[in-house]
């Protein structure tokens, strides 16, 4: 067998080259690949520049405390479940040596995460961990400051080393409700495609908008809207815009298609309404009354036509509200009885000053009628009508 130095030299190596191997479990020398050597050596052997921490927190606002270690330090952090808090105390600043490095990685998610520099300063260390997030933290002695130098942030299984460099990302989703996305409006607009106008972005609740074009709506109220002008309306009758900015009756009367007569509109409580022609109704619609306790009241601004069936004696007849001029006509029917009286108020004028009764037969109609003029009722009596 050759020695060493009888070998030929090569300046590269490929993972599928030998190497001897004494096998001690078969006795004798053997050969084995770099690539099997490196598999064995990543499995059995951690750096041994870092003396690894394993941690398993089971409760929710746990406390890792890191002891002094001449070596840096690999800390792994493997919750029993997520948690909404929890810290980890750094060796202490006099113990700690400069370049010294730790690396802590979770295993599950840690929303709030603290960490205690233990007389040191922290710079940029984040504030949580997301299942499979890590970072890293070399200490600087003169400044007895520990400094982040890694960062890897977990996104929906990927992690995404800190870079200035563009990155791009598919099919994730990306949680901002404890993070802060930092941008304004024209970066926005610049981020977009397909957006529509320029200016700023709008999320207040009542915002003004300066000149917009809304297009077709579906729906919308405009109960609170102000400065609309009538004549932009539009798909709206002839005369409608002309009405909507001079409301007067000759406007509204040329806004109308199915009017009948013209001039002023009617509002009053006894307007004058000159030659009008009512033709198939009646003027006014009777309405029934009874006395009570001797007493009937009749309100002069129901109907000018009343009907009255006497059930018992009238002793107070009270015609209440009537308008000058008008005349009221009063149907009085003795009831199965008969014999029902009735005392007219002092405001009654009768002919030639004599008051007419009542027919008493059961049964019997009479009819008052009666014009109010002044303060007197001006009355005469329709008797026994058959």
């Amino acid at each position: 067998m050759p020695t060493i130095n009888q070998l030929a030299t090569i300046s590269t190596i490929s993972g599928a080259d030998q190497l001897p191997v004494y096998s001690t479990n078969n006795g004798d020398a053997r050969k084995s690949s770099i690539n099997t050597l490196m598999t064995y050596f990543q499995q059995n052997f951690a750096d041994p520049n870092y003396t690894v921490v394993i941690n398993a927190p089971t409760n929710s606002g746990f406390n890792i405390a890191l002891a002094d270690s001449a070596q840096s330090i690999w800390l792994i952090i493997n919750p029993t479940g997520t948690f909404a808090a929890g810290s980890v105390t750094l060796p202490q600043a006099s113990s700690s040596y400069d370049g010294q490095e730790i690396i802590m990685i979770s295993t599950q998610t840690i929303s709030a995460l603290t960490i205690n520099g233990n007389g040191s300063t922290l710079v940029g260390v984040p504030l949580s961990l997301g299942a499979g997030s890590s970072f890293t933290i070399r200490y600087n002695k003169l400044q007895s400051t520990w400094y982040t130098i890694v960062n890897s942030l977990q996104i929906a299984g990927i992690d995404v080393v800190t870079t200035t460099a563009p990155q791009t990302l598919t099919n994730k989703t990306i949680n901002l409700s404890s993070n802060t996305f930092i941008t304004t409006s024209a970066e926005l607009r610049d981020a977009i495609t397909d957006e529509t106008g320029t200016g700023k972005a709008v999320f207040a609740t009542s915002p003004a908008l300066v000149t917009p074009i809304l297009g077709t709506p579906s729906s919308g109220n405009l109960a609170n809207c102000t400065g609309l002008p009538p004549t932009g309306l539009s798909g709206i009758g002839a005369g409608v815009s002309t009405f909507l900015a001079v409301p007067s009756s000759a406007n509204l009367l040329t806004a109308m298609t199915d009017e009948t007569g013209s001039g002023l509109l009617v509002f009053n409580t006894n307007p004058t309404i000159d030659g009008a022609n009512f033709t198939g109704h009646a003027q006014t619609a009777p309405v029934a009354d009874l006395s009570s306790g001797g007493v009937l009241d009749i309100d002069c601004t129901d109907s000018n036509v009343f009907t009255v069936t006497m059930n018992e004696n009238v002793a107070t007849l009270n015609m209440t509200s009537p308008a000058q001029g008008q005349t009221v006509n009063v149907i009085f029917t003795q009831d199965g009885t008969g014999s029902r009286t009735i005392a007219w108020p002092a405001s009654f004028k009768w002919p030639s000053g004599s008051a007419s009764a009542l027919t008493t037969a059961p049964n019997s109609v009479d009819i008052l009628v009666a014009t109010y003029v002044g303060t007197s009722w001006y009355a005469t009596a329709l008797r026994n009508m058959l």
